[in-house]
C-alpha cells in the first residue's frame, strides 16, 4: 500500500511538473497578449495538413472559445503559410489570451501541436517533429521581415561621399549582415545564460543596422575643401556684387563647418550654395572695355592707313570677338582674359606698311641732285639715309616713319637750284642773285641821273 502511495505521489509530482513546465513555456515565449488586428501565422510545410485551425487560450486557463469552435485559418496564395486575423467580434481584449494550438480538426496526437505561447504577428510556427504525447513540435521563425527590408531600402539614399570612411565601412558591414538575415530562416533561440524567453538574431541585426545609421559621421572635409577652393579664387577678376555673394556663401559655409551637429542635408546645401556662388561669379570686364576702346580708336584714327591689310584684318577679327565676349552675360574669366590678351597682341602686332616708306624713298631718290646746291642736296641725302636705315628695322612705328617723312619732305622743299654762269657755269645761288639786283639798281639810277642832267642842259641853251 505504501509502495502504491509512493508511486502515486511520484506520478502526481511528475504531472505537476509537466503542467508547471508547460505554463512556464507558454509564459516564456509570450511577448504580448493577442489583441484585435493581430495575425497568427502557421507554416504548413512541415505537416501538410489539408485544413488548419487555431485554438486560442490563456496560459494555464480557459480558451477564447470552445475547442470545437477552433477558427479555420486561410491559406495564403502560392505559399504554405496559413493565417488567421483577430477581429473585433472575438472581443479578445476581455482577458489575457496569449497561447495557441494549431490542429487539423481531426483529433489530438500528431493532428495538433503542443501548447504554444504567442510571440507576435511577425512570426510563423513550423512543425519539425513530435513532442510529448506525440503532439507536433517545432519552432517559431520570423515570417514578417518588412521592417528590415524597408530599412535596407532606405539605406540606398545614403551616399558614401558625404560620410567619413570609417563610419561608412561600419555601415556597409551592418548592411551586409542584415542582408544575410533576410536570406535565411531566422528561428527563435533560447536566451543566453538560461535567462527566460528567447532571442532572435533578426532584431539584433535590425538594431545594429539602425545604430550604424545613427553612427554615420558627416564628412566635413568635403565642405572644407570647397571653402578652400572658394578662398583661392582671385576675386580681383570679378565684379563687386558677385564677389560679395561668394563671400556670403563662404561665411555661411564656415558656420556650418564649425557646427558639431552638421547634417548631410545642410552639408549638401552649403556645397550647392558655394558651387552656385562660384559658378555665378561675373568677370570684371573693365580692362576688356578699355582694350576694346583702344582698338576702336586705332581703327578710327587716320593713322590706320600706315598698317598692312593683314594686320588690320587680324585686329578687326579680334575686336569683333572681344565685343561678343563683352556682351555675353555668361562669359567666363578665361574668355575675358583671352580676349584682352588676343586684342592686346593684335594691337601690338600691327605691322607698318613698308611700301609707303619705299614710295617716299623712290620720290626722294628720283630727285635730280645736279640741279640743286650742294648744301640742300646733302640735307636731302642725310634724310634719305636715315629712311634707308629705318627700312631695315623689323617693324617700324608710325612715329618713326613720320619723323623721317618730315625730314625728307622738308629737305625736298628746301632744295635750291644753282645760278647759270658764262665763265664758269657756276650755278645761280642766292648771293649771286642779290648782287645782280644791286648792280641793276645802280645802273638804273645812273641812267636816271644822266637823263635829268641832259634835259636841264638843253633847257639852259634855250
Amino acid at each position: 500500500m505504501n509502495k502504491l502511495k509512493k508511486v502515486s505521489f511520484i506520478f502526481l509530482a511528475f504531472c505537476i511538473a509537466i503542467v508547471s513546465l508547460n505554463y512556464m513555456y507558454c509564459a516564456n515565449i509570450t511577448v504580448t497578449s493577442l489583441k484585435t488586428g493581430d495575425v497568427i501565422y502557421f507554416d504548413n510545410s512541415g505537416t501538410n495538413w489539408n485544413n488548419v485551425k487555431v485554438y486560442i487560450f490563456k496560459s494555464g486557463g480557459s480558451g477564447l472559445f470552445e475547442w470545437n469552435d477552433s477558427k479555420s485559418m486561410t491559406k495564403i496564395e502560392n505559399s504554405n503559410i496559413w493565417k488567421f486575423e483577430i477581429t473585433s467580434d472575438l472581443q479578445i481584449e476581455k482577458d489575457t489570451y496569449d497561447c495557441v494550438i494549431f490542429h487539423n480538426g481531426q483529433g489530438n496526437g500528431d493532428n495538433q501541436t503542443i501548447d504554444l505561447g504567442y510571440i507576435s504577428s511577425k512570426f510563423a510556427y513550423k512543425c519539425s517533429g513530435n513532442g510529448e504525447y506525440n503532439k507536433r513540435n517545432g519552432y517559431w521563425y520570423l515570417y514578417d521581415k518588412t521592417d528590415l527590408e524597408k530599412l535596407l531600402s532606405e539605406c540606398n539614399k545614403y551616399e558614401q561621399q558625404y560620410y567619413t570612411p570609417n563610419s561608412w565601412e561600419e555601415f556597409q558591414l551592418s548592411i551586409e549582415e542584415a542582408r544575410k538575415v533576410l536570406k535565411k530562416e531566422v528561428k527563435l533561440e533560447d536566451a543566453n545564460n538560461g535567462e527566460p524567453g528567447y532571442k532572435c538574431d533578426y532584431f539584433y541585426k535590425l538594431n545594429e543596422l539602425e545604430q550604424s545609421i545613427q553612427n554615420l559621421i558627416v564628412n566635413k572635409e568635403l565642405l572644407k575643401e570647397k571653402i578652400d577652393k572658394a578662398n583661392e579664387i582671385n576675386i580681383d577678376k570679378y565684379t563687386k556684387d558677385s564677389v560679395n555673394n561668394l563671400n556670403s556663401a563662404i561665411s555661411e559655409a564656415n558656420s556650418s563647418y564649425n557646427d558639431t551637429n552638421l547634417t548631410v542635408e545642410n552639408l549638401k546645401k552649403q556645397l550647392d550654395n558655394l558651387d552656385k556662388a562660384i559658378n555665378t561669379l561675373k568677370p570684371n570686364k573693365d580692362e576688356l572695355k578699355e582694350k576694346i576702346q583702344e582698338a576702336k580708336d586705332t581703327l578710327d584714327n587716320e593713322d590706320f592707313k600706315y598698317y598692312t591689310e593683314d594686320s588690320l584684318n587680324t585686329l578687326k577679327d579680334n575686336l569683333t570677338k572681344a565685343k561678343e565676349v563683352f556682351d555675353n552675360d555668361n562669359s567666363t574669366v578665361d574668355s575675358v582674359e583671352d580676349s584682352i590678351k588676343n586684342l592686346g597682341d593684335a594691337l601690338n602686332s600691327l605691322e607698318f606698311n613698308k611700301q609707303i616708306l619705299e614710295e617716299l624713298l623712290n620720290e626722294a631718290n628720283n630727285t635730280s641732285f645736279d640741279k640743286y646746291t650742294d648744301d640742300t642736296v646733302n640735307s636731302l641725302k642725310e634724310a634719305i639715309k636715315e629712311a634707308e636705315d629705318l627700312k631695315t628695322n623689323g617693324n617700324i612705328s608710325i612715329e618713326e616713319f613720320k619723323k623721317v617723312e618730315k625730314k625728307i619732305n622738308d629737305a625736298l622743299n628746301s632744295l635750291v637750284e644753282k645760278v647759270n654762269s658764262v665763265k664758269n657755269n657756276n650755278p645761280i645761288t642766292g648771293s649771286n642773285i642779290l648782287i645782280a639786283i644791286i648792280l641793276l639798281s645802280v645802273a638804273l639810277i645812273v641812267l636816271l641821273i644822266t637823263f635829268i642832267f641832259l634835259k636841264r642842259k638843253k633847257n639852259n641853251k634855250k
